[in-house]
Parts: C-alpha cells; structure tokens; sequence
C-alpha cells in the first residue's frame, strides 16, 4: 500500500467526515475544512494538473509555504502523482533556499506569493532547475496559480503507478552541525510508520488532533500522513498560544502534542487557566527533550495520559516509546518521567561506545537505530558514515538504566569540554528548569581562555518573577558538581530565544553565535 490508496481507503469510508480543518489564516480564511470526500477530490485535481504541466514520475518539487491547506493538499496531491515533496522552511532566506533547489534538484517550486515576490523573484535565475513555479495565494504573480490548479480539473485519480520504494518525502535535517542533508524517506517509510504511530499511541479514526508542528519539518509532514491515512480529524495551526488554547477547547481535541520550547509558551499564557482540556485523551512531546519540571506542569492541564518517544527525520519519526503505563508523575515510575522508554514496534534500538561496542545497563553511549522505516541514506551524501550494517547512527548520547530504558543525555556535538571536563548541557538545564523562576532554559558552551569552553545558561524566566545570575549559579552550585555549573547566565524574553520556524526548537547554534 501507498499512501494515495490510504487516503483513497478514507475518502471511501468517511466521505463526508472532517478530514482537515485549517486555522493558519494565510490565503485560506481561519476555519476552512475540508471533508474526506472534498480533500479527495482537491488532491487528485490537483495532482493531475501538475502532470499536465509535464512534471515526470520521481521528480522533486519544492514546498515553501506558511499556509495550512497549501502544504497539506500539496503534500498528498505530489505523493499520488508519484512526484516528491522537497518541502522548504518559510523563513528561509535566499541563499538557503537556493542551496536546498540545487541539492534537491526540484522541477517545480510551489512557493507563496508573498515569498515569492519578496526572496524569489530576485534570484530566480539562481534556481536553474525549476522548470515551474506556481503561487500559492494571489493569482498572476509567479506563472501556475495554486489555488485554480486545485480547484479546476479532472478530479480522476492520477493516471500513475506508485511503488512502495518510490522516494515520498526529501525532507532537509535542520543543519545544526552544517549544511542541511536531505532524507530521501520511500511511501514505504511513511506506511510503515504510520501503522506504528496508531498502534502505538492509540490514533483512530475519531481522534480529533490539533498538529502543531510547522508543516515543512519532518514531524509536520508525517504527522499530516498519519492522520490523511487514518481518517482522523486534523486541525492545522500556528504556534500562537492563544489560538492554540482556542482550538483546543472550540474543537474538542482529543489528541495533541508539543515540543518543550511550545509548551513553555502555552502554560506561561494567562488563558491556560481559563481553557477546558476536558477532552484531552492523550498527548506526546517532541522536537527535543523535556525537562521533568516541565513535564509535569503540562500534565496538570493536559493530563497524565502523556507518551514520550524518540525519532527523527532518519527513522520516519519514531524509534522508542516511553508508554504512559510505564511512567508517573509522583512515586513509582517518576524516576522515568524523562525517560524515551524503549524500541518501540517495528524498530530495534541500540546503545554502543566509541569503537561500536554494545553498552548494557547502567551505562552510555550513542543510540542506534533500525526497521523498515529507516532511510537507507542521504540524498547526494555517500560520504555520510552515519549508517553502518543497517543501522542509522545518531550523534544522540544516552544512558541506559537497569531496566533498559533510554535517557537522552544530549547530542555529542553540544558537548561542552571545560578545564578538560565533559559537561552535558542537557543535565545542566534539568537542573536549572526546576528553580522555580525558569520558563525555559538553554545552556551553551562559549570560549573562555581559562578553560577553553565555559557553560553559559540562557533563561527565560517566568511572568512576574525575579532571579539573578548569582542565585541561579549558586542553584547549580548545590546539586552539582563545581565545574557544571554556569560560569555566567543571561536572561532575555521568549521573543529574543532563537528558535526553529513555529517555535519548534531552541537553535543553540544561533545563540552560540552571539557570543
């Protein structure tokens, strides 16, 4: 099976049940919903102009959009054309964009029309291989208009064999260490992962999600596939807490998730208190790890139902599960409140040492990772070693308890080595998140000609508190040792906090930068 026939599976089954409901409110009003039947029919409409235009099976076409139903229709309506979506972060500036049409090689470029006029166009001869562009939003701006191609057409089913092993997704790694890499990630991956994502977290065809990942990511993107190829009832929107907190009670949603940088926004908003989450069957968090404090101030709204997991752009986002019967938020099982539990169905997890050696209980070392829904490679990068006999290779340092669950310690790269010491930021921002002034809290290493690196922590306090460095410092100095603690912190709003587009994730790299 490939993903076309699971929608098409769902189109036959809910034909006139909610299938998308978009509350981005960019060229598409707030509130714009689509049936099963009707997203079917967009999809397939405008699937077959796109091969009209001459576009061949297997070739990439970009997606730069900040639209809720742009990237959705587009994602589905490429993959039933046998076409790959090479979806394109929307605050990416030219020279990013330029690099990602170049390594990707696209043929097309579906872009919004406000992008377009304000990045594209002047370098438009710089993307020499976009044979097409078509403008979502105004029409007559950038050739195509997306919004007729989508609309006007024959609604048939595209006239083109999908295969398993088709390349679906060319989705970039975030570039935190370096140039981005593409994921060439098959229909097979993504149907693979879905049937995992269900039965794992428990997704039917009456879940009522709020996705709240922006959609050119990895997460974003799959996310929307499990819920087209499941018959959920999706609702699309930005990361603006308000809104969020709206569409979680208008809606009824019953299923969620939040990435840690999100989640500290949401519950520092004066309306969290005032939101009915009455519905909240379940919810997950992603992206990056989360504190314990963190954690359990969402699970006093969201409610204790939560999983954790672990995957990536590689694994087709999952890896390992921690299961809510596994975990508690107070007495037994609350040591593993941060834990990303175990291999989950359909993959194999291992931790190994610098030479590649198994590490048991109790000890560390980099998580590898295998299953039917593990890229093979990189996109143009058969110089990349991250894969070896089957296994992607992480950079993700863990530790293992003894009773085999997994514990994120950090990634290899963010490792501070200060006066010859290893410091992992991650435990030292577990342990700043728990004073009870920090919202959120990201630790860097900077130069210092003393010790080479020395820790710096970055913190957004909460709403009408007041901390210094010294009483932060001195928090540290008590439940660590001397040499992890941050020689220096400095407070800044959540505005100032670098982060992915949607407020996904910290960018360390960008902090990093200032200093």
């Amino acid at each position: 099976m490939v993903i076309g026939d699971a929608l098409n599976r769902c189109a036959h089954n809910y034909p006139d049940k909610l299938a998308l409901k978009d509350e981005y409110g960019k060229f598409f009003p707030e509130g714009t919903s689509f049936s099963y039947s009707e997203l079917n029919q967009k999809v397939n409409c405008l699937a077959n102009n796109l091969l009209s235009l001459g576009l061949q099976k297997g070739d990439r076409v970009a997606v730069q959009t900040g639209t809720g139903t742009g990237a959705f229709i587009s994602l589905l309506a490429l993959l039933k054309a046998g076409l790959a979506t090479a979806p394109i972060d929307r605050t990416f500036m030219q020279d990013e964009i330029i690099y990602q049409i170049g390594d990707s090689g696209a043929k097309a470029f579906i872009v919004d029309t406000d992008i377009y006029s304000e990045k594209i166009a002047p370098v438009r001869k710089d993307l020499a291989s976009v044979k097409h562009f078509i403008g979502i939003g105004e029409p007559d701006v950038c050739g195509h208009h997306f919004q007729t191609l989508m609309e006007k057409g024959s609604t048939k089913e595209p006239n083109v064999r999908v295969d398993e092993s088709d390349i679906a997704t060319l989705i970039y790694t975030s570039g935190t260490t370096g140039r981005p890499k593409g994921v060439p990630l098959t229909h097979k991956n993504w149907m693979t992962s879905v049937f995992i994502w269900t039965s794992e977290l428990s997704i039917h065809p009456y879940t009522r999600w709020a996705l709240l990942m922006p959609l050119h990511t990895s997460g974003g993107t799959g996310l929307s596939l499990v819920s087209a190829c499941r018959g959920c009832s999706l609702t699309l929107t930005n990361p603006d807490p308000e809104k969020i907190l709206r569409v979680i009670e208008k809606d009824r949603i019953t299923f969620t998730q939040f990435s840690p940088t999100l989640l500290a926004m949401v519950l520092q908003h004066p309306n969290v208190d005032k939101t009915d989450f009455s519905h909240i069957e379940g919810w997950f968090t992603s992206a990056a790890p989360i504190s314990a404090e963190l954690l359990s101030r969402g699970a006093k709204y969201l409610g204790s139902n939560f999983t954790q997991l672990y995957g990536t752009s590689e694994t087709a986002l999952l890896g390992t599960v921690m299961r809510p019967q596994e975990v508690a938020l107070e007495g037994v099982g609350a040591e593993r409140l941060t834990s990303i539990g175990r291999a989950c169905l359909g993959y194999e997890a291992k931790v190994v040492d610098n030479d590649g050696n198994s590490v048991g209980p109790g000890g560390i070392g980099e998580i590898a990772i295998r299953g039917d829904a593990v890229v093979k490679g990189y996109w143009n990068r058969p110089d990349q070693d991250d894969f070896k006999d089957g296994w992607w290779h992480s950079g993700d340092v863990v530790r293992i308890d003894q009773d085999g669950f997994y514990y994120v310690v950090d990634r290899k790269k963010d490792m501070i080595l200060s006066g010859g010491n290893n410091v992992y930021p991650r435990e030292v921002e577990d342990v700043i998140a728990r004073h009870p002034a920090v919202n959120m809290v990201a630790v860097i290493g900077v130069p210092s000609e003393k010790w080479g690196e020395e820790v710096k922590a970055v913190i957004v306090p909460k709403n009408g508190t007041d901390v210094t460095e010294p009483e932060i410092i001195e928090f540290c100095r008590e439940r660590m040792a001397s040499y992890k603690k941050p020689k220096s912190v400095d407070f800044i709003s959540f505005s100032e906090m670098p982060t992915s587009g949607g407020s996904y994730k910290i960018l360390k790299r960008v902090l990093k930068e200032r200093y």
